[in-house]
């Protein structure tokens, strides 16, 4: 007896939860129990590294999307290592307007083609979170991203642009409900040298920076509880508006630039937890920095520790 097909619909779309969605949609092919199944996904998933052409990447996911229950509602959308093409742009549209969770990691894309995007995935009233990531090339953001209900925001090799003659970019400040916000390789277009982030619920701030490019940040976050701050080579300059009276963990990892290094210090007065990377610790108990600002004993103690440790 086939007693996997005796399963409920619920059962079966649990089951389907755990597979990609490309073998999800091929078990339409076991039985006529199993045709309509796949089509309730809430996750779908698409990977091209599943297909040999693009082509057949497009024909999937239009397949998919034509044929799905549009009665249920879709929770996320992944498209995982895609090239954006106007094809694909066309069979996706239809569901960024009401998807909460989105991801898209580009292998490659066109300038022209993601411009056409923008509205549609910068404008979403309903998405929640976003991650945004291409390995080729740099995308170019609008000057405001209209996300009201977002929360969570990753963008990898993206840059920020200001009003014209600008020097400040301020891309968040319509984003009103965020609370995560990570930064990876993002950069500023001419002449926007400042990138200000202005939001009273970011709880937690990432920013990673892993080339040459370098502008400077201001935080205006009095809410923030979490702080990483990463780089191979010196650091974003990173200052602020606000006391974090609120922040419990801090991350500075960079090769030492000491001006920044003590400014970032400055910040941390109030921080329960800090961990640094060895260059900066090292730097620490070599510059006579400690007169230069009020640094809780504590604090100063768990640096003793940490730097005979690594001694």
């Amino acid at each position: 007896m086939d007693f996997l097909s005796e399963l409920s619909d619920d059962v079966l779309l649990h089951i389907m939860h755990f597979m990609d969605t490309t073998t999800a949609v091929r078990t339409s092919l076991l039985s006529k129990r199993w045709n309509k199944v796949w089509k309730c996904l809430t996750t779908l998933c698409f990977k091209r590294s599943d297909f040999k052409t693009l082509d057949s990447y497009d024909q999937f996911v239009y397949h998919v999307v034509s044929k799905r229950d549009t009665s249920i509602s879709l929770h996320r959308l992944d498209l995982e290592a895609c090239t954006l093409t106007q094809e694909l742009l066309n069979h996706i549209t239809p569901l960024l307007h009401y998807v909460p969770n989105l991801s898209i990691y580009l292998d490659y894309f066109s300038p022209k083609e993601f411009y056409h995007s923008i509205p549609v995935i910068f404008s979403s009233p309903s998405l929640t979170s976003l991650t945004l990531s291409c390995t080729l090339g740099i995308l170019k953001l609008p000057q405001s991203l209209e996300l009201p209900s977002l929360r969570t925001l990753n963008l990898t090799n993206v840059t920020f642009t200001g009003s014209d003659g600008d020097e400040c970019a301020e891309p968040f400040s319509s984003c009103f409900l965020l609370n995560s916000l990570v930064l990876m390789g993002c950069s500023l277009s001419n002449p926007a040298k400042v990138l200000s982030i202005s939001n009273p619920n970011l709880s937690r701030f990432t920013t990673i920076r892993y080339s040459e490019v370098k502008y400077k940040i201001v935080l205006s976050t009095p809410n923030l509880t979490h702080l990483d701050i990463r780089s191979s080579i010196a650091c974003h300059e990173v200052s602020s508006t606000c006391d974090f009276a609120l922040l419990e963990q801090a991350v500075i990892e960079s090769s030492v630039c000491p001006l920044i290094v003590l400014r970032l210090l400055k910040m941390l007065s109030y921080v329960k937890i800090v961990t640094f990377s060895y260059p900066v610790t090292y730097y620490l108990f070599r510059e006579p920095f400690l007169h230069t600002f009020r640094v809780p004993p504590d604090f100063l103690l768990i640096l003793f520790v940490l730097h005979e440790s690594l001694s």
